[in-house]
């Protein structure tokens, strides 16, 4: 007998999974304001005389529930930009970290033991 079920946890304020930069980034064009009002204040933010960056995560888990176990798999990314004189000069994604887990039932391997 086997139960399955999914469910997906999203923090973070711009998808960045497919590592693309959003397409209203233009390098050169797009100022520091339009990313304020498009995706919303950074996690971090430095400025420096005529220099600013900002940082953005996005931070996903995935679960998977089987009848013993839940299976949860954990993917987190990050939005470099830096300004100079507001205007977009630098546009990275990195690839922050991952991760895989499985939480066991004790209880419920204690049953399906006898």
């Amino acid at each position: 007998m086997l139960l399955v079920g999914c469910a997906k946890t999203r923090i973070g304020k711009v998808e960045l999974s497919d590592e693309k930069l959003p397409n209203f980034l233009k390098v050169g064009t797009t100022r520091a304001q339009e990313v304020l009002e498009q995706i919303g204040e950074p996690f971090g933010y430095r400025e420096q005389e005529n220099r600013s960056a900002m940082i953005f995560l996005d931070f996903q888990e995935d679960y998977v529930n089987l009848l013993i176990t839940e299976i949860r798999l954990e993917k987190a990314y990050r939005l470099d930009l830096v300004f100079q004189d507001d205007i977009l000069q630098k546009a990275e994604i990195k690839k922050e970290g991952w991760g895989f887990g499985a939480n066991m039932d004790p209880q419920l391997l204690q049953l399906l033991a006898r």
